[in-house]
């Protein structure tokens, strides 16, 4: 009996041990994330060389190992956004991560059941309506694949009883597909579009919805002039965005320069986050 109370109380030892400890790292990394906030308070967005050079300065003994896994510990912890390669975000605004519905995943399921190998994504517009004001009272959903494969898809869709619209323009998006209940857009997704894969459905990251918005007019019409601004001003202030992943699928939607003058012009400066010169 002596022995299992003596054994109980070194288990106990050690686990107040273990507690104190994870206390103590706790503490610790909290403190250097407010000093590391301090160091650089006037930034938006820092680079991996600026802070290699903060902690050399905290730490002169600090190898470039060890400080990739300090940079690697502050990402985690959600205090650094990686915007780009080397660079990252202070103010450690969350990711937009939105959360497919059931139809999305109808739709998802019918094509990947007959074409499991091509690439596709889907979403609905009104993930774009969260960032406005005065938010559309109807929606539709974008189906995109591969452009060879887009009439096949439509005509998929339709033997399948859904809703569906090949490419429509924008006078037909005004007379029939808003006004009707899960109307589906079929168009030609982009190459390399920045894309969020799963099981279940793929749908776009934040960027790409920026850019298609921008972009297809058709599909947006009612979304342009302010409304625009207000989308973008929004995302900008309350989501990371990756300024490479943006201008380079804008890139390639042949608007890159565009939209880099608009947001550094448009965007307030305090949500901007550095862009290529």
């Amino acid at each position: 009996i002596h022995f299992v109370t003596f054994t109980n109380k070194l288990v106990l030892l050690a686990f107040v041990t273990y507690l104190c400890n994870a206390f103590n790292n706790t503490v610790t990394m909290a403190n250097k994330k407010d000093l590391i906030i301090n160091a650089f308070k006037d930034r938006s967005s820092v680079t991996s060389q600026e802070l290699a050079s903060y902690f050399r300065k905290e730490d002169i003994n600090a190898t470039d190992e060890s400080i990739r896994k300090r940079i690697s510990r502050l990402k985690s912890s959600g205090l650094l956004v990686s915007i780009r390669q080397g660079v990252y975000a202070l103010d450690g605004k969350p990711q937009f991560k939105p959360v497919s519905d059931t139809f999305m995943q109808k739709l998802a399921k019918i094509f990947t059941t007959a074409y499991p190998e091509i690439n596709s994504c889907v979403w609905p517009s009104s993930w774009l309506y969260e960032f406005m004001i005065h938010q559309p009272a109807r929606y539709f959903y974008l189906f995109e694949t591969e452009p060879d494969m887009i009439e096949t898809t439509f005509n998929l869709f339709k033997d399948n009883g859904i809703n569906a619209w090949l490419n429509p323009n924008e006078q037909t998006m005004q007379l029939y597909v808003l006004g009707n209940k899960n109307a589906v857009v079929v168009k030609p997704l982009i190459t390399r579009a920045p894309l969020i894969k799963s099981r279940k459905v793929n749908f776009p990251m934040l960027e790409k919805m920026l850019v298609d918005a921008w972009v297809d007019k058709k599909f947006f019409y009612f979304l342009q002039g302010s409304e625009l601004s207000t989308i973008f001003n929004f995302a900008f202030s309350q989501f990371a965005i990756n300024d490479s992943r943006l201008l380079s699928y804008a890139r390639r939607r042949g608007v890159e320069k565009e939209i880099e003058q608009y947001i550094k012009k448009r965007i307030n400066p305090n949500d901007t986050l550095v862009l290529n010169d």
